[in-house]
Formats: C-alpha cells, sequence, structure tokens
C-alpha cells in the first residue's frame, strides 16, 4: 500500500500510523483533520503529509486507502464530501465512464476498473454501526470504492497522543463488502488488518448490526438505564456506596458519553430496540418465575418443607416452586458459558493466569516485578473480588501460550498457586 489517509486523526487513526510507522512500512501516511489535532499529530511525527477536513479534493487523490476514523454522523458527512469531488468526476468523464456507471456500486462497476486502468481507491470506515454507512459508501461515484468496516478496539481515551500500536492485537475487525463484491477490491483493507494484529470478520452489513444491538447497543443501553434508575429510597441515604462488585461492574458502561452513542442510536435503532425488547420480554418471564415462589414467612418456608431441591414434592417439582426461576439460571449459566466455549472465538485468544493475592501493602508488585525482570509482557490485567481483609484474585493474559507457561512456572516457583485459565 503505497498511501493511505486516515480521516479523523483520533485514538485509533494515531494508533494505526503508530504501527505502521514502528514497522517502517514505506505507507505514506494523510492525516486529515482539525488544525489543532494536525498539529499534534505532526509534533508526535505520526504522518507525513496533512490536511484538514474541507481540502477534501487534495487529500482524496492517489490513495491506495481512504479509512473515515471520526463519529459515525461525521463519517456520513466525509462519504457525502466524497461524492462531490471534482477531480473524480473529471477523471471518471474523460476515462469514458458516465452516466449511473460512475456510482462505484453499479452494476457496470466490473467494468469501470478497466476503463479507469485500475486507478481505484478503496474507502472504508471503523464506525460501530454498519448499514446506514455502508448505503451511503454504495454511493460514492468511481474510481471510490467503499467498503465498511468496524474494529473492535478502542479506549476511554481519545486523542492521538494516546496512540498505542497495539491496540488491535487480538481484536475482531469486521468487514462488510457489498454483496458480490470479490476480495481483491478490499485487499487493501485486509492486508491493514492483519498487518494490525487483527482478526477480520467478512460480515454482512446487516448481520453486523444485528449482532452489534445485542453484544454492544443494548447492553450500554441497559446499563444507563439501570444507573439511571437508583432509587431515591437509596439514594437519599447515600446507601448506593454499599453497591458490590456485581452492580459496579453491570454499570461500568455508564459512564460512557452520549456523544458517540447518539450516533449508533440513530443509526441503528430498530435493531437496538428489537434486542431490548427480548431482553424486556426475559425480565417479565423472571419477575413471573419469582412471583410464583412459595416464600419463607415466620422463618419457615410457606409449602411447610426445608427440602427445596428438584423433586422434593410429586411431579418432580420444587416444594417451593422456584423451578421457573431455576431454568432461568440454568439458562443463564449456558449462555455465559456459551461465550467462552472452544472455537467460538475466531480471534486469537490472550493465555490467562489467575494469582490469588494477599490484602497487603506491595501484594500486586510481589507478582509483576519478577515477570517484568523476566522479561514477560502483559497484555491486559484485572483485579478481580477485591474485598477488605479478604483475598483478591489478579488475572494476567499474555500474547502467547510460551510467555503464559513461563509466568506459571516463575509464580509457582515463587510460592504462588497460581491456575491457568
Amino acid at each position: 500500500m503505497k498511501r493511505i489517509a486516515l480521516v479523523g486523526f483520533g485514538l485509533l487513526a494515531g494508533s494505526i500510523a503508530s504501527a505502521l510507522k514502528q514497522a517502517k512500512r514505506p505507507t505514506v501516511i494523510r492525516a486529515v483533520s482539525s488544525p489543532a489535532t494536525l498539529a499534534r499529530a505532526r509534533e508526535l511525527e505520526l504522518a507525513d503529509e496533512f490536511f484538514e477536513y474541507a481540502q477534501v479534493e487534495e487529500w482524496s487523490r492517489d490513495c491506495d486507502l481512504i479509512l473515515l476514523c471520526g463519529p459515525i454522523l461525521h463519517i456520513l458527512k466525509t462519504i457525502d464530501a466524497l461524492s462531490h469531488v471534482k477531480w473524480a468526476k473529471d477523471a471518471a468523464q474523460s476515462n469514458g465512464v458516465a452516466g449511473k456507471d460512475c456510482v462505484a456500486g453499479s452494476n457496470g462497476a466490473n467494468s469501470i476498473d478497466a476503463k479507469l486502468n485500475g486507478a481505484v481507491c478503496l474507502v472504508s470506515d471503523i464506525g460501530s454501526t454498519k448499514v446506514e454507512i455502508c448505503k451511503a459508501g454504495s454511493k460514492l461515484p468511481v474510481p471510490f470504492k467503499f467498503v465498511g468496516s468496524h474494529p473492535m478496539a478502542g479506549s476511554e481515551k481519545r486523542t492521538c497522543e494516546y496512540n498505542d500500536p497495539a491496540i488491535f492485537e487480538n481484536a475482531y475487525w469486521f468487514v462488510c463488502p457489498p454483496e458480490g463484491t470479490a476480495e481483491s477490491v478490499y485487499a487493501p483493507l485486509l492486508e491493514l488488518v492483519k498487518f494490525l494484529g487483527a482478526s477480520a470478520v467478512v460480515f454482512p452489513p446487516e448481520h453486523h448490526d444485528r449482532t452489534m444491538a445485542w453484544v454492544s447497543h443494548m447492553p450500554q443501553m441497559l446499563s444507563s438505564t439501570l444507573a439511571a434508575s437508583i432509587p431515591d429510597r437509596l439514594l437519599e441515604h447515600n446507601y448506593q456506596h454499599y453497591a458490590g462488585r456485581a452492580f459496579r461492574d453491570m454499570t461500568r458502561i455508564a459512564a460512557s458519553g452520549w456523544a458517540m452513542w447518539h450516533d449508533i442510536a440513530v443509526t441503528n435503532r430498530d435493531e437496538t430496540v428489537r434486542a431490548l425488547t427480548e431482553v424486556r420480554d426475559g425480565v417479565n418471564a423472571t419477575i413471573e418465575a419469582m412471583q410464583k415462589l412459595d416464600v419463607v414467612k415466620d422463618g419457615r418456608p410457606a409449602g411447610g418443607s426445608f427440602d427445596t431441591t428438584r423433586g422434593s414434592v410429586a411431579g418432580g417439582k420444587c416444594a417451593d416452586r422456584s423451578d421457573s426461576l431455576e431454568e432461568i439460571f440454568k439458562a443463564g449459566n449456558e449462555g455465559r458459558a456459551s461465550l467462552f466455549a472452544p472455537g467460538r472465538n475466531a480471534a486469537a485468544a490472550f493465555f490467562e493466569i489467575t494469582v490469588p493475592l494477599k490484602d497487603k501493602p506491595g501484594a500486586l508488585l510481589s507478582v509483576l516485578q519478577p515477570l517484568a525482570e523476566e522479561g514477560l509482557n502483559i497484555r491486559d490485567i484485572e483485579l478481580m473480588k477485591v474485598r477488605e481483609n479478604v483475598a483478591g484474585t489478579l488475572l494476567i493474559a499474555f500474547k502467547t501460550e510460551d510467555e503464559a507457561a513461563r509466568a506459571v512456572k516463575l509464580l509457582r516457583y515463587l510460592g504462588y498457586e497460581v491456575k491457568e485459565r
């Protein structure tokens, strides 16, 4: 790839540029952004060429790949700007491409490449929804060809100075070409995905948005709703401060900013509402199962028996009528397990180990320092089940199985009870 234009030079664009620079790739990196961001990118030496958004006639020329890296509505605005560039229309007309054939997604697109002598430019994006973006992209004129994409990577940081060349490693990167598009058309994008260490998943745009509605967009709406629903009877006494890890985990993403989620909501409303409705049905079923229970009164089960196991009464039922709720919990166990079932994860998984920690000063350092001295690079870390005077559990992830095995051997030698996940 000779030249790539990264439009919207934030965290992810900066990370792509940084990875290309570190690898000393011969690719010319073109940064397109606001004046302040371009100045920062220049200071960090993340790009070779610098353009403001309005200079679309200039920055859209002579690129192998234009990657739109801004928010969703900005991506749509940029696609609209690309559809009106004068040089593209002039190039198409001078090569005998006119009328409806000028649209990259038209039926005449296969013959256009020959007329343009292969001078086509692939346009893609990193937006979190795909259907509306791909619809807009399909209307771009030749020599542009649009293939939507979405890397499942990011951070709470948004600007290019926080760039991380490894941010895409082991991440899914959805690629959503128009139906019938040859892989050779989006080969530059697949090459970039592979170079960055991500795993390409070729998906129709509709499947992408339906999936993201369930695994990303609906959970955000639920988390925000849960945090927003803390009742006054708790708030007026500050009782919410006693929330345990479960509630804190479930509301963590409720701290997300509105701007990004506004764009997601208005471009994937129907699928997200569908997912929320399905969860609402599940919540209603749980409420119904709870209402069926024979509850404890005056220290004794309402059903009269302390034996609540299945089959404790005729017909294989539970004495306290908890059968329905038990089935919901078992279904939940199975759903959770399915996330980690062998063969379910297409992307290369990290290799994880867990280490129990004592609740004392320096406990964390005593584990991490020997790993650093051994030259073992930690790719992810999480401190789990932390309570006062109770040992926490440290989860550590490594990129390779060999690194994880070396870590296990070292920490066991030091007396830790290490488990492999």
